[in-house]
């Protein structure tokens, strides 16, 4: 599809597929919607997750929250409880995935310092058999060798050193987003899936947002083999 990145802004209910595979959204809270979309049944997916932020919260934890819904949710039946963002919200994406058996492994490359929380529960890992590694730095990150079908997942406020600032924005050089883009290059190729998020309010302010996703969105087109046009 045609993308025009200069008339992106914040809209909560953004999610489209850019390409075979690749799908780009606002909020965060869409990327399970997106990874069912291609599941395989019974295969299981090594989970890349390149954000800011951890995004381990479980919210399925308290009792009484919708464990066995979950489980017995179709894809529609994931977009209606993701639109609710009761249990599926921007920073509680990933457990709920880790609860579906959908994930084997997860792979965290997170700058979020401020936080006791880091990664999964491990608890949750050790009951639904998932291993989660943290990768302090990109070159560790480059080097993994998946044990399954990948899935990259990306957050565009990686990129923004003023993370804690709702609409400021302190960016990496375009350079070194270009070159996170190429030590990953290898991953984005073979990527089952690839899922990018924008989280406007995140990633800087409106035109950092876009000029973010000028930047990175037709890179992975051109990785993947599609045309970028924007």
């Amino acid at each position: 599809m045609t993308l025009d990145c200069a008339a992106l802004t914040p809209n909560g209910d953004y999610l489209v597929q850019l390409g075979p595979g690749i799908w780009l959204m606002d909020n965060h809270k869409w990327a399970l919607v997106a990874w069912e979309r291609h599941r395989v049944a019974g295969q299981r997916y090594v989970l890349l997750h390149a954000d800011f932020h951890w995004d381990g919260v479980d919210d399925f934890r308290p009792d009484g929250s919708p464990r066995e819904a979950l489980l017995a949710a179709g894809v529609d039946d994931l977009v209606a409880m993701t639109a609710d963002e009761e249990y599926i919200r921007f920073d509680s994406f990933i457990a709920p995935a880790v609860r579906r058996g959908l994930l084997s492994e997860v792979h965290f490359f997170c700058k979020e310092d401020d936080s006791n929380e880091v990664g999964l529960d491990a608890d949750l890992c050790a009951q639904a058999g998932v291993q989660q590694v943290v990768h302090d730095d990109v070159e560790s990150l480059a080097h993994l060798d998946p044990t399954g079908p990948l899935i990259f997942d990306l957050c565009l406020d990686l990129f923004n050193h003023a993370d804690d600032l709702e609409f400021e924005g302190d960016l990496w050089t375009d350079a070194d987003v270009l070159e996170f883009l190429e030590a990953t290059s290898s991953h984005i190729l073979t990527a089952a899936v690839v899922t990018i998020s924008l989280s406007f309010g995140y990633s800087g302010t409106e035109e950092d947002t876009r000029h973010l996703a000028q930047l990175v969105v037709p890179r992975i087109l051109e990785l993947r083999g599609l045309a970028a046009r924007s």
